[in-house]
Formats: C-alpha cells, sequence, structure tokens
C-alpha cells in the first residue's frame, strides 16, 4: 500500500499534534523528565533527544485521550471478528507485542531509547486503530441498511449515490489505516536492524543519525494516526 495515499493531511495533522504538544505545560514537564532520566541512566545524547521528544508526544497523545476519550465507540462496541479492519488492528497488536519484546532485550544504547519510544508510539496507534475500524464497521452497518432500503425502491439513484459515497469512504479509512498500520511494522522492522548491528555484528551504531531516521518515522506514525483518529470521528458524526 503506497505510504503517500494521505501525505499533504497527514503533515497538516503532524504540525497540529506539535503546536498542542508544545502549549500544554504539563507535556513539557513530561518531556523533561523523561529526558533527565535518559540522561542520567546513561543513554547517548542522540538516544536521550529522542527519548525526550518521544515523551512529548505520548504525554499529548495521552492528555487528547483523557480530554476526549469519554465516549469511545471502540470501547462499548466490540469489532466485528474477520473484517479487514479487524485484521489490520490485529496486525497492529502484533507489532506492538512485538516492539515489547524487543524492549526486554539487550539493547545497545542507541536503540534502546527508540524502542522505548516505537514502543508507545505503537500503543497509542493501537487505541486510534480501534476506533477507526469502530468506525469502518459503523460504515458496514450503515451500507447494510442502505442496501436493504435500495432493494424495496422502484427508482435507486439517491440512494445508490449514498451508497457509493460510504462505500468510497470506507475505502479510504482502510487504505489509510493499512498504510499506518505498515508504517509501524517498518519501525520494528529498523530496529530489529539496528539491534542486530550493534549487538550480533558488532558493528557500531551511529547515535546520532539512527535516532533522527527513527525519529522521523515516529512522527510520520504519531501523524498518520492524528489524521485517522479525526476521520474516524468525522465519519461517525456523519452516519
Amino acid at each position: 500500500m503506497p505510504a503517500n495515499v494521505f501525505r499533504p493531511a497527514r503533515a497538516r495533522a503532524a504540525g497540529s499534534f506539535v503546536a498542542r504538544a508544545m502549549r500544554d505545560p504539563w507535556n513539557l514537564l513530561v518531556a523533561g523528565v523523561g529526558t533527565g532520566s535518559a540522561w542520567a541512566i546513561g543513554l547517548p545524547m542522540g538516544a536521550t533527544v529522542v527519548v525526550g521528544a518521544g515523551m512529548l508526544g505520548v504525554a499529548t497523545v495521552v492528555g487528547d485521550a483523557v480530554r476526549g476519550g469519554r465516549h469511545d465507540p471502540a470501547a462499548a462496541h466490540p469489532l466485528r471478528a474477520g473484517t479487514p479492519q479487524a485484521i489490520l488492528v490485529l496486525t497492529l497488536q502484533g507489532y506492538r507485542a512485538d516492539l515489547e519484546r524487543l524492549q526486554q532485550t539487550r539493547l545497545a544504547d542507541a536503540v534502546a531509547g527508540m524502542a522505548v519510544q516505537a514502543s508507545a508510539a505503537a500503543g497509542d496507534a493501537e487505541t486510534v486503530a480501534n476506533r477507526v475500524a469502530a468506525a469502518v464497521d459503523a460504515v458496514d452497518d450503515a451500507l447494510t441498511r442502505a442496501e436493504r432500503v435500495a432493494r424495496q425502491m422502484t427508482h435507486t439513484a439517491q440512494v445508490r449515490a449514498s451508497i457509493q459515497r460510504m462505500q468510497q469512504r470506507r475505502s479510504d479509512l482502510l487504505a489509510k489505516l493499512s498504510a499506518a498500520v505498515d508504517e509501524v511494522g517498518e519501525v520494528y522492522t529498523k530496529l530489529l536492524e539496528l539491534s542486530t548491528s550493534a549487538d550480533l555484528l558488532d558493528v557500531p551504531t551511529d547515535d546520532v543519525s539512527a535516532a533522527s531516521v527513527l525519529s522521523a518515522s515516529l512522527d510520520a506514525i504519531r501523524g498518520a494516526f492524528a489524521e485517522l483518529e479525526a476521520e474516524a470521528f468525522t465519519t461517525r458524526a456523519l452516519l
């Protein structure tokens, strides 16, 4: 699935995410504590910067969830098993579990901080993915009802037009969710590559360059899922 299916909108979502993060003093405090802790345990400067940036992102996502997650449709209604959206959520859950297991292994300093942040980002992404999948389930229900109406009508042009719009929104959500889940898998693979190079092959890891690459990937994931959450909310509001 091409990763650029929603790049312009994702860039705007990432910019909004950063703005929210910088406006909240609590987020800045959490990021400062995370950076100080990483420095205190001896992580290299590059990894320390990544930890601080990651903690800022995590604090912002958690704050957003606390403020807006009181009526979470994904929590109220379990996902319909066996659907493409449910399978994508299961895939993401697998990546998140893999990242958590990776954290428990012996990692080079440059990789350890990035693994912590990648695992946190995957956990946040899983929460959003459940909401997106619930929105797609709601579209599926609406499509079923609309098809039933169409079968009872003689002139169905207007109903068919509505059905086509809902089908297009469903396809768009699934395409973007699939691309975003793939990005989490790519981050996990990059961390595996770095850990293999640093630990098994005894090849030095460039702390700064590795941190920069993974930090950019994590920013892209956060932006992608921020956009997806907004689209899921809009979708449910339209039904």
